[in-house]
């Protein structure tokens, strides 16, 4: 499945893996002249290979290395010999993709990218049009970077924005140091945010005001019940209540308790 917006100048491509009518879940990658900021899934491919017939793509930027975000790396490279930029811990995976080690869910959801080759993504990628700024945000994982176009106030910020409220963490995500990127990015004159999970967010940088704002909140409540003595368990079901289809679906890769785990972590010293 593939569909295609537009948000301006930005072309927006939402995919993913079409099971007859239902599409379990979707990603987004932008496009900003000559120029995109990740690339989906490769179950997505034949679609997107449709959707850019007659342009010209030189340029691929990678938010960082997960499956669903390099999936068409090798076939952008090949069909327009784009360069592809990644963050320097990003490339082993580019060329070597079954180092990220997929569940058996992401299979299914997204699969393995073919190998791809990137060039380390400097502070600064000048390309046709358009000068990026890398903001390195690890949290979600730890090569992560967000792409700030100043003279435009776009910021493509992968997976590190993803909504406004926080209801699951992975089992290798970070709540407080995605704080911490939170609130980096947060500090940008920013209009739009681009997103890889909700696309085109029209007054970005409330946006992430408002998702810092929750995840403050959330962080506040879950301590308070902590010194109160309750358990982790207990916590999460007073906040975020009982596990749902998304912890069963991955094997509990996605959890509500990891999202307590991980405030917990800090206070506790047990990291994370």
């Amino acid at each position: 499945m593939l569909k295609v917006k537009q948000s301006g100048v930005v072309g927006i491509y939402c995919m993913g893996r079409s099971i007859g009518a239902f599409v379990p879940y979707t990603v987004h990658a932008f496009l900003a002249g000559d120029t995109l900021i990740d690339t989906g899934t490769i179950y997505a491919q034949r679609e997107l290979a449709r959707a850019l017939e007659g342009k010209r793509i030189t340029t691929v930027l990678n938010t960082h290395h997960h499956e669903d975000h390099i999936g068409n790396n090798h076939f952008l490279q090949r069909r327009f010999n784009a360069q592809v930029y990644a963050p320097h811990d990003a490339l082993g995976y580019l060329e070597h993709p079954h180092k990220i080690g997929l569940r058996f869910y992401q299979r299914f959801v997204w699969n393995w990218p073919e190998p791809s080759h990137g060039i380390p993504m400097g502070e600064r990628i000048t390309c046709p049009g358009y000068t990026f700024e890398a903001i390195p945000t690890p949290g979600h994982c730890p090569d992560h970077v967000c792409l700030y176009e100043p003279d435009r106030k776009w910021l493509f910020t992968g997976d590190i924005y993803c909504g406004r409220a926080v209801r699951y963490l992975r089992a290798d995500e970070d709540f407080h140091t995605t704080l911490s990127s939170l609130k980096k990015i947060a500090s940008l004159d920013i209009d739009t945010v681009f997103c890889c999970l909700k696309g085109a967010v029209p007054d970005g940088k409330g946006a992430l005001l408002e998702k810092i704002g929750y995840m403050e909140g959330l962080k506040a409540k879950v301590i308070e019940l902590h010194n109160q003595g309750a358990s982790p368990v207990k916590i999460r079901q007073r906040l975020l209540g009982k596990e749902d289809a998304m912890f069963y679906l991955s094997n509990a890769h996605f959890s509500k308790q990891h999202v307590v785990d991980s405030i917990l972590s800090e206070k506790t010293g047990t990291g994370h």
